[in-house]
C-alpha cells in the first residue's frame, strides 16, 4: 500500500480513495508501529525525515525532493536538507566551467558593436 499525505491532512491510497491521515494513524500506522517494535515515540512525520536522506542519496535533485516533500520554496528543502548534499556545489561548479569553456565567447558576451540592447560594458 502506497500513501501519500497531502496538505489538507488526508492521505492517498494507492486505490486512489482520500483516507483521514487520523483514521489512517489509528488503523494503519500505529499497529504497524507497535507490531515491528518501533518506539512509540516515532511519529508520521518521522518517514518523511527518514524518505528525504534516502532520496537524496538516491540522486533526486533538490527541487524533486522539495515537491515530494511538500515544501512550499525550494528555501526550506535546502535549510533542512542541504546538508545532505555534500560536494554538490563543487560538482556542479565543476560542470558550469566545463560548460563556459565549451560556449562561444560572443554568444556570453557580444561584442559593442553587436550589443542591440543600448547599453555598454
Amino acid at each position: 500500500m502506497s500513501v501519500a499525505v497531502t496538505h489538507d491532512r488526508t492521505a492517498t491510497i494507492l486505490a486512489a480513495r482520500a483516507v483521514r491521515l487520523s483514521n489512517w494513524r489509528l488503523a494503519t500506522f500505529l499497529p504497524a508501529r507497535n507490531r515491528v517494535g518501533i518506539s512509540a515515540r516515532f511519529r508520521i512525520h518521522d518517514l518523511q525525515h527518514t524518505a528525504a536522506p534516502l532520496m537524496v542519496q538516491a540522486g533526486y535533485p533538490p527541487t524533486m525532493l522539495q515537491g515530494i516533500m511538500g515544501h512550499a520554496s525550494i528555501t526550506t528543502t535546502l535549510n533542512l536538507h542541504g546538508h545532505l548534499y555534500p560536494g554538490e556545489m563543487d560538482r556542479y561548479t565543476d560542470r558550469l566551467e566545463e560548460a563556459a569553456g565549451d560556449a562561444d565567447a560572443a554568444k556570453m558576451r557580444p561584442d559593442q558593436e553587436n550589443d542591440t540592447s543600448g547599453m555598454s560594458a
